[in-house]
Parts: C-alpha cells; sequence; structure tokens
C-alpha cells in the first residue's frame, strides 16, 4: 500500500508591525563659554570632562543657552542646567568646581549644583550682576563671588550659604579695561597674564613686540619683524634674564604663507609654548614649540571659525583645549592630534 500524504501546517500570515522609530537627530550644540570652564572628574572615571556653557540650535532661528557636562573620553553630554533668571542670564552664566561641587554664576544669583549630575542644591541671591567667581588661595572650601556693585560674597559650597566679602583676595581682581588691555573676549580667570605692550624685557634687533603673555616667570612676546616687510615672529625671555633663550618666525614655513600682522594668541607651560598664527591662504594653525629651545613639536590647521572672537587656549593634563565661539576643539599636547571636540566644529 502507498504512505498517505500527511498535510503540511500552513503558517499564520504575517501581519507588519509598526514601522521603527526614527532615531532622533543628533543635537545642534554650539560652544559659547566666555569665561573659564570647569576641567573637573564629574563621572570619576580618571579622566577630567569640561563643563561649559553652550548653545542648542532647536530648529528655524530658535535656540537655547544653558551649562552641561560633557565627558572627557567619548565628549557626549553627561548632564545639562538650565538658567532660571530667563535668556539674559547666559551673559552672566560662569561655572567653577570646589570640594567636589559646581558653584555656577546667573544674572543676579549664585548656584551650588552636584557635580555629578547638575542638580540644584541652594542658591544665594545677588545685590547685582556677577563679575567672577574665584578661589581664594589655600581655600578648599568656598568661592569668592565678585559682584559688579562691590557688594562681593564668599560662598560657602558645603552649606549653600554666602556672607559679605568686600575684600578682593589675591588673584581674583579683574583687572581694568584699558590700552593695554589684549583684547575683550579673553577670560580674567586665565592663569596666564597678557598686555598690549611694545616693551619686552630687552630689545630684539628687527623684532617689533604687540604682545607680552607671562607664566611662571617667563615672558612670551608676539609681534613683527620691522623694518621690513611684516612677517609674524616669536620670543620667549627666561625668569630675570634680559637676554631671550630664542626668538624666530613663528612658524617653520616660507615667511611669504604667513599673515603680515602680529600672532595674538599665545600660552606657556611648563615645557612649551603654544602660538595662534594665521596664513595668507588656509586660516589658522597652531604651533607647539619647546620652551627652552624653540624647536617646533608639531604645527596643526584649526577649524574654520565663522566668528570674530580670539581663541583662548587652555593646555592641562596631557592636552590642549582650543576655546572659539562656536567649538572646543581638544588636541593632544604632545603629538598635535585631535582627540575630539564639543560644537559646531
Amino acid at each position: 500500500p502507498r504512505p498517505t500524504a500527511v498535510a503540511r501546517p500552513v503558517p499564520p500570515p504575517v501581519i507588519p508591525g509598526p514601522p521603527p522609530e526614527p532615531k532622533p537627530a543628533p543635537e545642534r550644540l554650539q560652544w559659547a563659554e566666555r569665561g573659564a570652564p570647569a576641567f573637573v572628574d564629574v563621572n570619576g572615571d580618571g579622566t577630567e570632562d569640561i563643563v561649559g556653557h553652550v548653545i542648542r540650535h532647536e530648529g528655524g532661528s530658535s535656540s537655547r543657552s544653558f551649562i552641561a557636562a560633557f565627558d572627557g573620553r567619548t565628549f557626549q553630554k553627561l548632564w545639562e542646567s538650565q538658567p532660571s533668571e530667563g535668556p539674559d542670564a547666559s551673559s552672566r552664566t560662569m561655572v567653577i568646581a570646589q570640594n567636589g561641587r559646581l558653584v555656577m554664576s546667573e544674572q543676579r544669583a549664585v548656584n551650588l549644583l552636584e557635580l555629578e549630575t547638575g542638580k540644584r542644591l541652594g542658591r544665594v541671591p545677588l545685590s547685582d550682576s556677577p563679575r567672577r567667581l574665584c578661589i581664594p588661595p589655600g581655600d578648599t572650601e568656598s568661592v569668592w563671588v565678585g559682584v559688579v556693585d562691590n557688594q562681593h560674597l564668599l560662598f560657602d559650597t558645603r552649606t549653600s550659604t554666602a556672607k559679605p566679602w568686600p575684600r578682593v583676595p589675591k588673584g581674583c581682581a579683574t583687572p581694568p579695561l584699558s590700552p593695554q588691555t589684549c583684547n575683550m573676549s579673553r577670560p580674567a580667570a586665565h592663569p596666564t597674564s597678557c598686555e598690549r605692550s611694545s616693551y619686552p624685557p630687552s630689545d630684539i634687533r628687527g623684532f617689533s613686540t604687540k604682545y607680552l603673555y607671562r607664566s611662571g616667570g617667563y615672558t612670551l612676546s608676539l609681534g613683527t619683524r620691522w623694518p621690513g616687510t611684516q612677517v609674524p615672529l616669536v620670543g620667549l625671555y627666561a625668569p630675570g634674564n634680559r637676554k631671550p633663550l630664542w626668538h624666530a618666525v613663528v612658524a617653520e614655513r616660507d615667511p611669504l604663507e604667513l599673515r603680515d600682522t602680529a600672532p595674538e594668541v599665545g600660552e606657556i607651560t611648563e615645557d612649551a609654548v603654544y602660538v595662534v598664527y594665521e596664513l595668507e591662504k588656509g586660516g589658522a594653525r597652531l604651533v607647539r614649540r619647546d620652551l627652552r629651545t624653540g624647536a617646533v613639536a608639531w604645527d596643526v590647521a584649526l577649524p574654520e571659525s565663522h566668528f570674530t572672537l580670539t581663541p583662548t587656549l587652555w593646555p592641562r593634563d596631557g592636552r590642549v583645549y582650543v576655546s572659539q565661539w562656536g567649538n572646543l576643539l581638544v588636541l593632544d599636547a604632545a603629538t598635535g592630534s585631535r582627540l575630539g571636540g564639543i560644537g559646531s566644529q
């Protein structure tokens, strides 16, 4: 007898499910820190993270300002905190880390935030707009708050309370604007001083100085060749020495490729100097030179900036942070290679 055929079960019809939800568009963030960012390990992974002022573009001409913390390894946002006093607060928003917490100013107040989450822990009103946040020398618990009307306060990060403190602590004074002011956008909290001056420790033949940066007793002179066709020059003076350690054209390339103006941005560290200079064609670049010999270690291009504010350099912890209006670029201090960044670069 033939075997009986076995009917195969008919599978049920496939009903298509709902289409997957589209991934949210990445945030359009613009780095907008006017002062000093807070460099502090927020998430406890051993790498300094970055806290500063950013702007989020939300479509059309709409935007919103806030303070945010970014991971120092991935540069992804960890948390954000909105100013509570309206859009005008953004121009007075400053941050400083102290005692494992974050102090954030607004237009007429100073706030205490939890470092790991940005959660608000306390608030103290101010009599006028804040001008400066500064940690007095040797203080491990307080932040001095400089106020425009001179009704200064000392803010306690343990208790979120404040007391009058009219005396300006050492290193916390905001220099008045004068013909010697380097530029309006340079943060008063930067540890390296800068002034417009044509009087370096001593004259270098054919070197016309325009800017002097000082740190650790060293003086970095930025200027141009004179007389003759202007070529950007750089020179370094050691502490207490009128004779320069070295001086040279700002970069090791054909001087005709260089923009014929003095470099405006420099920085001094324990082992290097950094100078931002411009090409006639090709944009801005950052060069690192050895502090004691002037030898060039690297020379890299900076992202194009559509804004006129001069960049600020923050070399620290093996990195160089280049703060521009629009983006914060993070470079490896040893090689100049890009590690990441925040903003519209």
